[in-house]
């Protein structure tokens, strides 16, 4: 076996990151979703059909940009924000963590300068960090990321990802005025914007405002995903904006993978063509939509003093802000071994000025601010998508079990407690419900 040091550069940083995001905790399908409402019957009519009529193309190579039907489908679907793209302009990915790793070997340089939000995606995050940038977090609020922070980190950026539609983990959306704001900094930047989007179809009582690059921001990309919609196995997303970049996203493809599956992509379009999504999408967001709201009606029943909360406005998650001095790392050992479906929320943090080397290097604000850069401790992500509305209570009854005793357990040891507010995320504000 070699030794982690005999490793190029690339394996190493690729290691750190499988050590610190997922090695540290028993495993757990946080990114599962509710099976019981896949489209079965769609997609198994629409199999048959495209084996029965194209079988030839669903079975041969393809373009590696994806299939043109699908790329005008992307294009229909996206000019419902205004946004105006031809199929050139849309790359298929074969998911939307795949067109974040594309985007990542073609935008970042190691030490780039990366924004992002606090806290963000931890599979983007571990999309992008493979490829060493420097991560500044960004301070957000419950309307977005927060315009005076967003406008000193913005010169000499080199690439923005931003949730701008129901994110992951808080399930918040970016306001039309902080949407409006955002976008006027992005107009007069050389800053790449990488928009994600792979929820903001799965919003719960009104659609999110418009995105960022329908709003005239010409120097960037939007990603999606099918995943969120119902259809996760198939495996297919895509990436659309800026034709230079997206051409040359479908070269480096090439490195990896010739192109995203024929078969995947015309059983796709078959369904769509069907008034799959049109059929599906309204049940799967009254679905979650019940969800989220018997778990909010457990936290409020049965959530310490102190827990603070999200309330989504679609998505799959929530962020659960825990009182300080409380980690995280107490309670997340035992709820997951519990089956809870919670995660750290230090794994989508990424601090206030981080990067891949977590401090091993001089030129991220660890060196000089350790306390204040670092990643936030007192934080979980609690994902509802696969827990049944009658679920939701035992679960969170037993979370907030662990809670007690972790604060407890932390009382007693307060001679080594960290000060009050220390790696607390600020200002996200959280949607605090007390019982009456």
């Amino acid at each position: 076996m070699f030794e982690s040091t005999n490793l190029p550069p690339m394996a190493r940083r690729v290691a750190l990151l499988e050590a610190g995001d997922a090695g540290e905790f028993p495993a757990w399908p946080a990114e599962a979703c509710d099976a019981d409402a896949f489209p079965v019957e769609a997609a198994s009519r629409a199999m048959r059909r495209v084996l029965a009529r194209r079988a030839r193309e669903a079975l041969q190579y393809g373009p590696a940009e994806g299939i043109e039907p699908l790329r005008e489908w992307v294009c229909g679907h996206l000019a419902a924000q205004g946004l105006r793209l031809k199929p050139s302009q849309v790359l298929i990915s074969s998911g939307s963590r795949h067109a974040l790793d594309l985007l990542g070997k073609v935008l970042l340089d190691p030490a780039s300068p990366l924004l992002v939000q606090r806290p963000t995606s931890l599979g983007a995050l571990r999309a992008l960090r493979a490829y060493a940038p420097r991560l500044v977090g960004l301070r957000c609020d419950e309307q977005g990321p927060d315009p005076e922070s967003f406008a000193n980190a913005l010169p000499g950026a080199r690439m923005a990802y931003l949730q701008t539609r129901c994110a992951d983990p808080t399930g918040c959306a970016l306001s039309e005025a902080r949407a409006r704001e955002l976008a006027r900094q992005l107009r007069g930047a050389a800053c790449w914007l990488v928009e994600d989007q792979s929820y903001g179809d799965l919003w719960f009582d009104a659609p999110p405002a418009p995105g960022l690059l329908a709003r005239g921001v010409e120097h960037g990309v939007v990603v999606g995903s099918f995943s969120t919609l119902g259809l996760p196995g198939l495996r297919l997303g895509w990436v659309a904006g800026h034709p230079r970049l997206v051409a040359t996203l479908a070269q480096a493809r090439g490195a990896a993978e010739r192109q995203p599956g024929s078969l995947s992509q015309w059983v796709l379009l078959e369904m769509l063509r069907d008034g799959c999504l049109e059929r599906h999408l309204p049940a799967m967001r009254q679905r979650y939509r019940e969800r989220r709201d018997a778990v909010l009606r457990a936290l409020r029943r049965h959530m310490p003093e102190g827990v603070a909360w999200t309330r989504p406005q679609g998505g799959a998650h929530l962020w659960l802000n825990l009182p300080c001095p409380l980690d995280a790392a107490q309670v997340i050992g035992p709820a997951m071994r519990e089956g809870l479906p919670v995660l750290p929320g230090q794994a989508f943090d990424a601090g206030a000025g981080g990067c891949a080397s977590f401090g091993e290097c001089s030129q991220c604000r660890f060196a000089d601010d350790p306390q204040s850069a670092a990643p936030v401790r007192n934080a979980l992500r609690l994902g509802f998508a696969a827990l049944p509305p009658g679920a939701a209570e035992p679960c969170v009854a037993r979370l907030a079990q662990l809670l007690r005793a972790a604060t407890q357990a932390s009382a007693r040891g307060a001679g080594g407690a960290r000060r009050a507010g220390e790696g607390q995320l600020v200002p996200v504000r959280m949607d605090r419900m007390r019982p009456a």
